[in-house]
């Protein structure tokens, strides 16, 4: 199931007062009217903020919003088309603009992290052989110790 939008949603995105598109909505254009949905008959299915003072609250599918640009356009004059057309393309250029930045920095992190995960391997080798060889260390001493010991005992005795 489409999710509604409500007016303010679709004034914040395509940059027309709301009141332009209740009144386009209010007309119940018979094109419109496959997409417009009721708030009350979506009871709680619906992911929409919709306050109960809001004086009948018009929502319309996602499906519906190119018919109701088009429907819009007929209504606006030229130039606050082609501006908002213009707000519109240097915003979408300005997220291929940071999509392509947060694209290279996720590269470099990906390489900065596959290179850690490297270093780190080769640190945990590093670790276990210096812990191999202070194990070694240690049976080493302790069976120097432990000679030492019988050396000393087989020198002078033990007197029982």
């Amino acid at each position: 199931m489409a999710v509604p939008l409500t007016v303010s949603e679709i004034a914040n995105m395509i940059g027309v007062e709301e009141a332009i598109i209740r009144q386009t909505l209010e007309r119940r254009d018979e094109d419109l009217v496959p997409y417009l949905r009721d708030p009350d008959a979506l009871g709680e299915e619906a992911d929409v903020n919709v306050s109960p003072a809001q004086p009948q609250t018009l929502l319309l599918d996602r499906e519906g919003m190119p018919l109701l640009i088009t429907k819009l356009a007929f209504n606006i004059p030229t130039s606050d088309i082609i501006e908002n057309l213009a707000c519109q393309v240097l915003h979408l250029t300005l997220i291929q603009d940071e999509n392509a930045d947060l694209t290279s920095k996720h590269q470099e992190l990906q390489e900065q992290n596959e290179q850690l995960q490297h270093d780190i391997k080769e640190l945990q080798q590093r670790v276990e052989s210096l812990q191999n060889e202070l194990a070694e260390q240690i049976q080493l001493r302790e069976a120097a110790e432990a000679a030492s010991r019988k050396g000393f005992w087989n020198i002078f005795g033990r007197r029982e």
